[in-house]
């Protein structure tokens, strides 16, 4: 981390992006990196409170939003930008986040694309099921839709591009992947994503928050669903 430090731009009349850079570049998109960052943001919160109005994490940037009535941008700025020994100060920041298990249904009557992922990676369907549950996965950031969460990373062996036409229709709570990504569709909605299984729910996340996927059958699937567990 030697070498990391933070650039203010102009985002909008009451709001500026922070990003990270490293030696005059903006850092690498990496878990790490984007956990650093949560660590920041929740430092931010922390020590600035008084003047911040709200902090939105990205995958490699925050957008920091105060009141432009009370603060001049470069005042502001100048308030909020961390000391030169920031990164000590930020490691004694614990970000607040949550581990999660989602049960997944990876059959193939609700994961049109699963045979496709596997053609592409070459594996067969039941390796990619198993890939794919293997990480714990890093919640980036949220986006898209509401509760749409960007999850990372999704094993290199089973990688896969978006769809060139995107579906008009992606059912509710369906499981996708595009190349290093994956998530979980909150709602019905136009798609381009790979739809590999579907989840009983879809807990509240947040940026900074871990995932965990866990396979069960499609009786369980329709069980759990009737129960409305």
């Amino acid at each position: 981390m030697v070498g990391i430090n933070v650039e203010f731009v102009t985002a909008a009349e009451n709001a500026v992006m922070l990003t990270l850079v490293n030696d005059g570049r903006e850092s690498s998109l990496s878990i790490a990196n984007n956990e650093l960052l949560h660590k920041l943001a929740s430092w931010l919160r922390q020590y600035h409170a008084d003047c911040i109005a709200d902090v939105v994490p990205s995958y490699s940037s925050l957008l920091i939003y105060y009141d432009a009535l009370s603060f001049d941008e470069a005042v502001f700025i100048e308030r909020i930008r961390p000391p030169t020994d920031w990164f000590s100060s930020v490691s004694e920041v614990v970000a607040t986040s949550h581990t999660h298990v989602i049960r997944v249904c990876y059959d193939s009557s609700v994961a049109p694309d699963l045979q496709r992922v596997a053609q592409y990676a070459q594996l067969t369907t039941e390796a990619v099921i198993t890939a794919h549950q293997q990480p714990l996965y890093h919640v980036y950031a949220l986006g898209f839709a509401p509760g749409f969460a960007y999850l990372g990373d999704v094993p290199e062996a089973i990688r896969c591009p978006r769809l060139e036409t995107p579906r008009a229709n992606v059912p509710r709570y369906s499981v996708a992947i595009a190349n290093q990504q994956t998530s979980v569709y909150p709602s019905e909605s136009p798609g381009g994503w790979n739809l590999i299984g579907q989840v009983v729910e879809l807990p509240r996340l947040k940026a900074g928050d871990k995932v965990r996927f866990q396979a069960i059958s499609l009786g369980e699937l329709k069980r759990l669903r009737k129960e409305g567990r």
